[in-house]
């Protein structure tokens, strides 16, 4: 081994460098060109040893390239690294333009001055850069999109141009596919291609490339000669009369997988050039956005269906079930105010029957409720209103269930309180809910205190009662739909909170919640005054 580098081995290392490396002399001819600069430029040394280096540079760069080179000789600095100066253009042997970073050095030898140049092919660096950003932009464009009919037509404008000239987009089915949105750079190839869209679901033959990725659950590729291989194994006339119409030289099969299922297929078309490595991967990643993207959406569409199944079944029961239940309620009542010589069993019966109508029609009231927050409908009127008078008016028919149950009512409302805005109807439905529920959870001989106070520019109405309380890891639910407490008897649907949480949000208040098990339970709610509001 010898103790130095010689100039011979220095040779070698920078001739077989994978970077560019070039020399000039002073009239900026090339000197030196070792492999690097052959493979990033297509040019042999034989071919460009000699000739001045714009010819390895776009035109518009040519004449002010010696004038730089010149200010660079004259600078005194010895050398300018890569990232010192901004990105520059080669142009390839083929007349291929490129991404580059470039370093320069001078060195001087007597009167003449060498320059060497370390030129990097960037590409492939860039073109990552460029499929990333597009990556990104299609994942906000896909989240944006609602159901799956929206995002079907979503990846298919996605994948042309930018992947392919055409595109068919299909949805797995329990036979075989049926597809959903198509795309072509020519807007003619793309009307023919919409009437696979109408055609119906179809079972692709066995040889079709469709079928095969049934059974491997992978891409499938046809570089070359595509069009006559996939009509030679399609059946349907649709189908046939789409490929035709793009004639592609190339195709690409993409399995669109989610939660381990296939979904669906991605097929993209070009007309002459095949798909590369980069390429593949490429549009592999986007369909991977795809199949998420499109699994969500059709999540999205479940929930959606259900929703309206939901309000359908609300429909039926606000319309076909709650005058019935009026007429049950009524009749009963009636009964038993017309009725003098009922025997007691009679009337017991009577009265079960009429507070069971009761139950029924609060019930009906909270399902047509907490559907109205759900779309955004609750209905509220706000006008200015005493406070007292809120309270006076929800307790009047609260008041004889707190007596028949034996507990303490104490009301305190401060005196020479603001108005407040609200619906008197909702509110008094929300005082009702809270005091209902304190009834329930506080035993004979307890108490329940009702109170109204200013605070902050707002009016904060509070319902506690002595009873049982909540434990604490139960606190943080009460307002959430369909919760009930362990205490309960599960009586209702444990919707009162949750509709009084959504119509005291929708008076733009507050409502919140202290309770420790044994030391009873605090409920305070905000209402804004018309000055604050």
């Amino acid at each position: 081994m010898p103790e130095r580098i010689t100039h011979e081995i220095l040779a070698e290392i920078v001739g077989i460098a994978a970077d560019a490396i070039i020399c000039m002399d002073d009239f900026q001819r090339v000197t030196f060109f070792n492999k690097g600069a052959e493979r990033i430029f297509g040019w042999t040394s034989e071919e460009i040893i000699g000739q001045r280096v714009e010819v390895l540079m776009p035109e518009r760069y040519r004449t002010n390239h010696a004038r730089q080179v010149a200010d660079f000789g004259r600078s005194g600095v010895t050398a300018r690294r890569m990232g010192e100066r901004r990105e520059i253009a080669g142009l390839r042997k083929s007349g291929e333009e490129f991404p580059a970073e470039a370093a320069i050095s001078q060195v001087h030898q007597g009167g003449n001055a060498i320059y060497a140049v370390v030129l990097r092919d960037i590409s492939v660096r860039k073109q990552f850069e460029k499929r990333q950003e597009f990556l990104a932009a299609a994942g906000e464009r896909l989240a944006s999109a609602f159901g799956s009919g929206e995002m079907l037509n979503s990846v298919a404008d996605l994948a042309v141009p930018a992947l392919a000239e055409g595109c068919i987009l299909e949805n797995r089915t329990e036979d075989g596919y049926r597809a959903g949105a198509v795309c072509h750079t020519d807007p003619a190839v793309t009307e023919i291609l919409k009437k696979i869209t109408r055609a119906g679901p179809r079972k692709p033959p066995a040889e079709h490339p469709l079928s095969e990725i049934l059974k491997k659950r992978g891409p499938v590729l046809l570089q070359s000669d595509a069009a006559p291989r996939i009509i030679e194994t399609s059946a349907e006339p649709a189908y046939i009369a789409g490929i035709q119409a793009m004639n592609p030289g190339a195709a690409l099969f993409l399995p669109l997988v989610a939660r381990g299922q296939l979904i669906g297929v991605l097929s993209l078309f070009r007309s002459k050039r095949g798909f590369d490595v980069d390429e593949l991967g490429f549009a592999e990643d986007l369909a991977r956005l795809a199949a998420l993207a499109l699994d969500n959406s059709k999540l999205l569409d479940a929930v959606r269906g259900s929703l309206r199944a939901r309000d359908e079944i609300v429909g039926v029961v606000s319309h076909d079930l709650r005058n019935p239940v009026a007429a049950v309620k009524m009749l009963s009542r009636a009964v038993l105010n017309t009725t003098a010589d009922t025997s007691p069993a009679t009337k017991e019966n009577l009265e079960l029957i009429a507070e069971a109508a009761v139950q029924m029609d609060t019930l009906i009231r909270d399902l047509l409720d907490v559907t109205q927050l759900d779309v955004g409908q609750l209905v509220i009127a706000p006008e200015p209103v005493d406070p007292s008078v809120l309270l006076t008016e929800a307790l009047r028919t609260l008041r004889p269930l707190v007596a028949e149950k034996k507990i303490g009512l104490d009301v305190q409302i401060e005196v020479g309180l603001p108005k407040v805005v609200a619906d008197t109807e909702r509110i008094e439905q929300v005082i009702s809910n809270l005091v209902g529920n304190a009834i329930k959870f506080t035993a004979a001989g307890g108490k329940i205190a009702i109170g109204a106070k200013g605070q902050d520019g707002e009016v904060i109405f509070s319902v506690t009662d002595t009873g049982s309380g909540i434990p604490e890891d139960q606190v943080q639910k009460v307002f959430d739909r369909y919760w009930q407490s362990t205490r309960t008897d599960r009586q209702g649907a444990g919707l009162g909170l949750a509709i009084a949480k959504g119509i005291v949000e929708g008076h733009g208040g507050e409502i919140w919640i202290e309770s420790k098990p044994g030391q009873g339970t605090a409920v305070r709610f905000s209402l804004q005054t018309p000055s604050s509001s």
